[in-house]
């Protein structure tokens, strides 16, 4: 079987470096996206899926930047959902098409991932009073267009810019969630149902990225303008039915108060489909704590870690601005794809709720995208559709021909969780629920990592428009 990068979309724009200084401009914007009392809520997902939002704890929004170098033009987004169906990012990317003159290339819409933020998936709303479901169908209608404000917004905000970039560290918020257990197998979040399981871990079963990326754009007068921030932890940390932004407020609230109310800081997790923040093999025992404490805690470090960056960063020359996109076909399990195919009729193309679904004798797929904004040189984003494990992030910061090189996931597609080969026979939640067959996270690695060098060297890569990617499938 063969996974293939195919459909390139190579709209490389840059600017002619050394034929006169490049000038980079930055707008921002933020969107209210938080939901009215009664809409229901993301969570439970399982039977009657019915809680209703209480009021918010903080506001839930869209938070956007658009770049400009030389009149190349491109974007980055942030939205406080735990997801984003793929008819909504498409929605939402021709919207802002229509209104500006980016393209839908250089677009980039990632969801922050918070758990605590309104259900908008229509066939997960349950059984809820109808006035229940009324306001749920309108914030689901209404959202793709306030996705496109946020951006068409920023790019009517153009200012002259500089920009500097870095890594800062923070080791004590985020762990690896699958354990090694004493029998051998693997275990997602061992022992929330019988703690006996927590004296039978081994240890954990991957690492984690401690990075915070930090990218900071300041106007020549050096105040702040906006901060983006990259990190790879789930944000499942607060629960209960009060909207929140998770961690990411807390984080929002110190840098403002670091940085001024004017300054716009944006939270993109970073690969952490197998990342959480409980520590169960902590030394006092172990630590499974959700709430807004818990929540304020973790936001706290992760600003602080921030804070002490903005004094290393490195100035970045935006001598250009890059964005290329490439489409890959990622198949489904065998033996899961034969039987979803059979409950839709085995029809050559059918919508499983979340993505379209191709339908061929022995074979049933999807199409993912991949996508890579470059900003001079040395920074470039990378935008992955699933929940991607760590080790793909880590993977790709190691390949990256830049020198700072910040992963978005869940960006522009939602295609759930995206396994690393390994996970799949130590199986456990993530390499079980997937739809995604094994070695799909690693075509999307091929890709994205394609999609570097070409950013960074137009012409190293001109072949690179179709690779095919030999994986047995079990």
């Amino acid at each position: 079987m063969t996974f293939r990068i195919c459909g390139l979309v190579c709209v490389l724009h840059s600017s002619l470096a050394g034929l006169a200084a490049a000038e980079l401009k930055l707008g921002h914007a933020v969107i209210d996206i938080t939901p009215a009392v009664g809409t229901p809520m993301l969570t439970p997902q399982s039977r009657p899926f019915v809680k209703l939002a209480e009021v918010a704890h903080d506001p839930l929004c869209v938070r956007a930047i658009v770049l400009e170098v030389d009149g190349k033009k491109a974007a980055i987004a942030a939205i406080d959902v735990t997801s984003l169906p793929n008819h909504m990012f498409d929605e939402a990317r021709q919207r802002i098409v229509v209104a500006t003159s980016l393209q839908p290339d250089a677009i980039m819409i990632s969801a922050t991932h918070t758990h605590t933020a309104p259900q908008i998936r229509e066939r997960f709303l349950g059984k809820i009073p109808p006035e229940s479901r009324e306001l749920a169908l309108a914030y689901i209608a209404a959202l793709p267009q306030k996705i496109a404000d946020a951006v068409i917004l920023a790019d009517r905000r153009l200012e002259p810019s500089q920009v500097s970039a870095g890594f800062g560290r923070e080791t004590t918020i985020s762990f690896n969630r699958r354990y090694l257990m004493a029998d051998g197998s693997v275990m997602t979040n061992p022992g929330k149902d019988d703690p006996s399981l927590h004296a039978k871990i081994v240890r954990p079963a991957g690492p984690t990225d401690p990075e915070v990326g930090v990218v900071h754009f300041v106007s020549p007068q050096r105040a702040s303008q906006a901060t983006l921030v990259n990190f790879s932890l789930h944000l499942d940390t607060d629960g209960g039915a009060a909207p929140t932004a998770d961690f990411a407020a807390t984080l929002h609230a110190l840098l403002a108060k670091e940085r001024g109310a004017d300054m716009l800081s944006l939270f993109a997790i970073g690969a952490a489909g197998n990342i959480n923040h409980y520590d169960l093999m902590a030394a006092a025992g172990p630590r499974r704590v959700k709430g807004h404490e818990e929540s304020a805690r973790i936001g706290t470090a992760l600003a602080q870690a921030v804070i002490t960056t903005y004094d290393q960063l490195i100035p970045v020359e935006p001598s250009s601005l890059r964005y290329l996109r490439q489409t890959v076909e990622i198949d489904l399990p065998r033996e899961k794809g034969a039987m979803l195919a059979a409950r839709y009729g085995n029809q050559p193309e059918f919508f499983d709720g979340e993505v379209t679904i191709y339908n061929e004798p022995g074979r049933q797929w999807f199409q993912a995208e991949v996508q890579v904004i470059a900003l001079g040189n040395e920074l470039a984003w990378v935008g992955l559709p699933g929940e991607m494990f760590v080790e793909f992030g880590l993977a790709l910061k190691a390949a990256s021909p830049f020198r700072f090189t910040m992963i978005h996931e869940l960006a522009n597609r939602s295609i759930g969780y995206v396994p690393n080969l390994r996970a799949y026979p130590e199986g456990a939640y993530e390499g079980l629920a997937t739809r995604c067959a094994p070695g799909s996270g690693e075509a999307l690695v091929l890709a994205a990592t394609h999609l570097l060098v070409e950013a960074r060297h137009p012409t190293a890569s001109a072949d690179a428009t179709e690779t095919a990617i030999p994986v047995s499938q079990p």
